[in-house]
């Protein structure tokens, strides 16, 4: 691992997002709390249920001391953060199909613990919520053709290319006031 990729994955880390449930001075621009956006919390959810799942599996493969290190972190950080998140009333997201909750036959109901999303919203939260389990299946099928330090490169790769992703949607996401999608 260069130095180079080391500062971005330390530049970036997930606390960087929600600076007040880690404690840890912000290395980005600051984002809306959980509370006054609806998306942030399930989307942080969603994103550190990945980044728990990824870096546990890669734990047992990984060689290098430094990136065995850096993906403990990375699960106690956002062990951190989902605790935190359900302190605020967010859990990880439910999501129910259209027809399958009364009152709402045709639009997708999304729960993150004591905060209910609005219908419009719950759609892309729920897919949210299946392209993360998705991601973590596909993930392992790749990492498992791997092994020592192009394992340990590629795991390094995945988790900046994750944080960048995380940004990003933060950064959407705390857009005021709420927008459409624009195309890239």
């Amino acid at each position: 691992m260069s130095w180079t990729r080391r500062n971005a994955l330390a530049a970036l880390p997930a606390a960087a997002f929600l600076p007040a449930f880690a404690g840890a001075q912000p290395t980005a621009q600051p984002i809306a709390a959980p509370s006054k956006d609806p998306l942030l919390a399930p989307f942080l959810l969603s994103g550190g249920r990945k980044q728990i799942e990824n870096c546990s599996y890669a734990l047992k493969k990984l060689q290098s001391d430094e990136a065995k290190a850096f993906a403990k972190a990375e699960i106690d950080e956002h062990e951190t953060i989902k605790k935190n998140l359900k302190g605020l009333g967010y859990d990880y997201p439910v999501t129910a199909a259209p027809g399958t909750q009364p009152n709402q036959p045709t639009a997708w109901s999304v729960t993150a613990g004591a905060a209910k999303l609005p219908t419009e919203t719950a759609a892309m939260v729920a897919v949210d919520h299946e392209v993360a389990d998705r991601c973590i299946l596909n993930y392992r099928s790749e990492m498992d053709k791997l092994s020592g330090k192009e394992f340990d490169k590629r795991f390094i790769g995945h988790q900046l290319d994750e944080h960048m992703t995380l940004l990003d949607k933060c950064r959407r996401s705390a857009a005021t006031p709420p927008q459409r999608w624009k195309p890239c």
